[in-house]
């Protein structure tokens, strides 16, 4: 069974979210299970749809810069020697 609308599919993310730290072989566990099954399985089939790719952006930090400088709001933390 898979969801029947975006309401319950969002649903279900809140309610997976919630059970994130379910102890294992509980029956919260085994939900979690199913439920991510489910959410998997509409990403799934989905793929594709509505997916452009990343927003353009005109920012000068590039995803290649940021592991030599660290997080943005590190950069004026930078000494120079």
């Amino acid at each position: 069974m898979t969801f029947k609308n975006h309401e319950e599919y969002e649903a279900a993310v809140q309610r997976a979210a919630a059970l994130s730290d379910a102890p294992a072989g509980s029956p919260q566990a085994a939900e979690l299970l199913r439920l991510t099954d489910k959410i998997r399985h509409w990403n799934e089939a989905r793929r594709g749809e509505k997916s452009h790719g990343p927003e353009p952006s005109d920012s000068l930090l590039k995803p290649d810069d940021l592991p030599f400088s660290g997080l943005p709001g590190n950069l004026g933390k930078l000494n120079k020697d």
